[in-house]
C-alpha cells in the first residue's frame, strides 16, 4: 500500500472526526457502531545508565488491561544512533519476571 493511499484515507478519518465532534447524535451512533478495541498500555522503563550523556538504553513494555506485560523492546543508544529490538522467549520471561508485580494499571 502507499504512502499516499495511507495519507488520504487518514484524512478522510480525520475530516469525519471533525465532524462528529460538532454533532452529538452523530457521534453517539459512531460510537455505537464500532465493533471493538483494546487497550494495550505502553510503559517505558529507563534502565540506569553509567555515562547517560554517552549511552543509554530502557524497554518499552505493553500491558494489556489486566496489566499483564504481553509485549516487551529493548532499545539501545550510543552516540545518537540507536536500534531496537522485540524480546522473545525467556527474554520476554525473564523481564515478566521482574516487572510485572511492580507495575499496577486501573482502567475505569
Amino acid at each position: 500500500m502507499s504512502a499516499e493511499k495511507i495519507d488520504r484515507e487518514l484524512k478522510k478519518r480525520i475530516n469525519q472526526f471533525k465532524k462528529l465532534l460538532k454533532n452529538e447524535e452523530e457521534r453517539e451512533s459512531f460510537y455505537n457502531s464500532i465493533c471493538g478495541s483494546e487497550i494495550l498500555v505502553r510503559i517505558e522503563i529507563f534502565l540506569p545508565s553509567a555515562n547517560p550523556e554517552k549511552y543509554y538504553d530502557g524497554l518499552f513494555l505493553y500491558l494489556n488491561d489486566e496489566g499483564k506485560i504481553v509485549s516487551a523492546e529493548y532499545y539501545y543508544n550510543e552516540g545518537g544512533e540507536g536500534a531496537i529490538t522485540k524480546l522473545e522467549g525467556d527474554s520476554l520471561e525473564v523481564v515478566r519476571d521482574l516487572f510485572e508485580d511492580e507495575l499496577s494499571l486501573e482502567i475505569e
